[in-house]
């Protein structure tokens, strides 16, 4: 009882924070564009930046002398590989050791190999797709949004870890890089600036298209979107729902089931919407979560 207790507790500090501080998407024209100087930087500044000024010191390693053979992957495995998503996790622990902060396994995930990244994003309820839907299919939206998330919508923001898919999207990602910033062409397509290692053996900076058909989605320090929450899903953002609706006299904790959208849930998410004259499906949508808030049954959080 006490661990989720404490877990939800540090998801409302993170929030708070999150909402506080997020970075400014503002556009700039592309050719105007310059990567942000972080040379200033300190232990009190936001974790995203601290984890790209390690980034961009490290632009240009190259790797070798055989391929796939890199300190990062050296460092999290002790051998070759390939290693974009190695990269980004030494960059973390880097940060770790020269601030003084816990970042890794919390903030963000010891992750080897691409595909294991997302998974922890979506868990922690700061993952946006790239399409408007999670890979299980449930729709999302931005905090302060009047509408579902449409395809190639979410503009980053400085720090986000953003993935691609270059073979099959239903199997996973295949590539991760950090974003170093956003900025607008002059036919008025948004351009992402990234830092991305092993593309094609070496550190550097490289540009995509929003709407470049290879991206799978974003992951974010800070909660910047909802989705859909549902039967059997499992992540932060249910844990926060079971926490309000305890408070609130709709629901007990079931033991063992922290985080997780059980029968129970289900059932008293069902009475919290016919309290609302809501249909009573169960599913915390849009229209749920918004009636939800306004009845102050959840806490209410704003994008900068």
């Amino acid at each position: 009882m006490r661990r989720w207790l404490t877990i939800a507790l540090f998801l409302l500090i993170l929030c708070s924070f999150g909402m506080a501080s997020a970075a400014d998407t503002t556009l700039t024209p592309t050719d105007q564009w310059t990567p942000p100087d972080l040379s200033a930087l300190t232990a009190d500044s936001e974790p995203q930046l601290l984890i790209l000024q390690i980034a961009q010191e490290e632009i240009g390693y190259v790797e070798g002398p055989l391929p796939d053979e890199s300190k990062y992957g050296e460092w999290f495995c002790g051998g070759r590989c390939a290693w974009c998503a190695e990269f980004l996790t030494w960059c973390v622990d880097q940060v770790d050791q020269r601030y003084g902060l816990q970042l890794l396994g919390n903030l963000y995930p010891r992750y080897g190999g691409p595909s294991t990244g997302v998974p922890f994003f979506i868990e922690k309820g700061r993952f946006i797709s790239d399409n408007g839907k999670l890979p299980t299919k449930e729709k999302e939206w931005v905090i302060g949004s009047d509408h579902y998330l449409n395809a190639n919508e979410y503009i980053p923001y400085v720090g986000d870890y953003i993935w691609f898919y270059y073979y099959n999207r239903t199997v996973g990602t295949d590539h991760v890089a950090i974003v170093e910033g956003v900025s607008v062409a002059e036919d008025g397509a948004i351009i992402i600036h990234v830092i991305e290692g092993n593309n094609p053996d070496c550190v550097q900076r490289a540009e995509y298209d929003l709407n470049d058909n290879r991206i799978y989605g974003f992951g974010t320090p800070v909660k910047r979107a909802y989705y859909n929450m549902r039967l059997y899903n499992q992540n932060d953002d249910v844990l926060a729902l079971q926490q309000a609706l305890i408070d609130n006299g709709y629901y007990e904790m079931e033991a063992g089931r922290e985080g997780y959208f059980t029968e129970a849930l289900l059932e008293a998410v069902k009475q919290v919407q016919r309290d609302l004259q809501l249909k009573p499906t169960g599913v915390v949508d849009k229209e749920t979560h918004e009636a939800m808030e306004a009845a102050d049954i959840l806490p209410i959080l704003l994008m900068d």
